[in-house]
């Protein structure tokens, strides 16, 4: 084995402990329904591949030589350090995705897949195709159904959010030690600096890959400040410094605070039939808009919202979105659970990582 594989993945597992990136993975695997591994820069397992319930593992690792892929996603001689994708023959699309302890310094890799990318082929289609590379469509064509189905902007989507939640969790592991160590006697108020970074970058990422899947022109992402009672803006695309530094949002007023209250997403547009919703769209330029509460896991109710708007009359966000979106919101929710806990999930809560 690389020794260099061998110094980094200790790295990784010395700042979060093996069970617990276990359950991160296992958590992701569920919310996103692909197989999701993290590999050394080697190649090697940290931890086991965590299967989505619709795939029998054993048949996937036979059938699809798993593990090939890897030589196309991580050549020995330079390991990368952006994700990227390969996809086989048959169709199959694998992914990599980098986990950081600094901006340069790459510890380990997330390896998602294998998932179809755009539309499935027509059966008569694949087993003709398949036919022709000498491979078994019979017993392949069982396997193929069975994959998740992502379009290729919410591939992208997702795999830029899970390199934030991935990278975010490391550093601020490794931050955490460092600072604890610098500033032992303050180091209370060095990781809540910390916390308080990570979970920005995890919220901005949030906003930028959900607006960019969604061909949002514009949105926000609002917090709950406890001292205001009130929503506010942390981060937003689309709207001008004075709006965001002047919204703030009463507890239950609004859009926003019915989504919290309700702790559901609200899809907005001119079909919307619901009264108590339709009284608080006040916004004659937006065509279409959703609203959706922000809950990390194990949390009783939501630490804010998320905000999308679109006025292009040709552009109405769809259920395919909502549907994207909570696999989105679920990810952050998950990063935001294990960030709070100081980069690790927690150890007594079955629906915290």
């Amino acid at each position: 084995m690389d020794r260099l594989g061998d110094r980094e993945s200790a790295i990784l597992l010395e700042l979060i402990e093996s069970v617990r990136w276990q359950r991160l993975q296992d958590h992701f695997s569920t919310v996103l329904g692909v197989t999701i591994r993290t590999v050394n820069l080697a190649r090697e397992l940290l931890v086991a591949p965590s299967w989505p319930s619709s795939l029998a593992s054993d048949r996937v690792i036979q059938l699809l030589n798993l593990g090939e892929e890897l030589d196309g996603l991580i050549p020995q001689e330079a390991p990368p350090a952006t994700a990227s994708t390969v996809t086989t023959p048959l169709g199959l699309t694998y992914a990599l995705v980098p986990i950081r302890i600094t901006e340069d310094q790459t510890v380990a890799y997330f390896v998602i897949g294998p998932v179809i990318v755009g539309p499935r082929e027509e059966e008569a289609e694949f087993r003709q195709r398949v036919a022709l590379l000498g491979m078994d469509a019979q017993l392949l064509w069982p396997v193929i159904v069975s994959l998740k189905l992502y379009t290729f902007a919410s591939m992208r989507s997702v795999l830029r959010l899970l390199e934030e939640v991935g990278t975010s969790l490391a550093q601020l592991a490794h931050q955490s030690r460092r600072l604890g160590t610098i500033l032992s006697s303050q180091g209370k108020i060095a990781d809540h600096a910390i916390t308080m970074y990570h979970a920005d970058r995890v919220l901005q990422t949030l906003l930028e890959t959900a607006s960019i899947a969604t061909k949002a022109e514009g949105g926000s992402v609002m917090v709950y400040d406890a001292r205001q009672q009130a929503l506010q803006i942390k981060t937003a695309r689309g709207l001008s410094e004075e709006i965001v530094e002047k919204t703030s949002i009463p507890r239950g007023e609004g859009l926003a605070g019915l989504a919290v209250l309700r702790q559901a997403i609200l899809l907005l547009d001119a079909r919307t039939q619901d009264e108590s919703v339709k009284q608080r769209m006040q916004r004659e330029d937006v065509v279409s808009a959703v609203v959706a509460p922000i809950i990390p896991e194990a949390a009783h109710e939501p630490m804010g919202v998320l905000n999308l708007r679109t006025s292009n009359p040709q552009r109405q966000f769809t259920d395919k979105d909502i549907e994207l979106l909570k696999r989105l919101l679920h990810l952050a929710s998950i990063a935001l659970t294990a960030i709070s806990l100081r980069g690790t999930p927690s150890k007594t809560s079955a629906s915290a990582v």
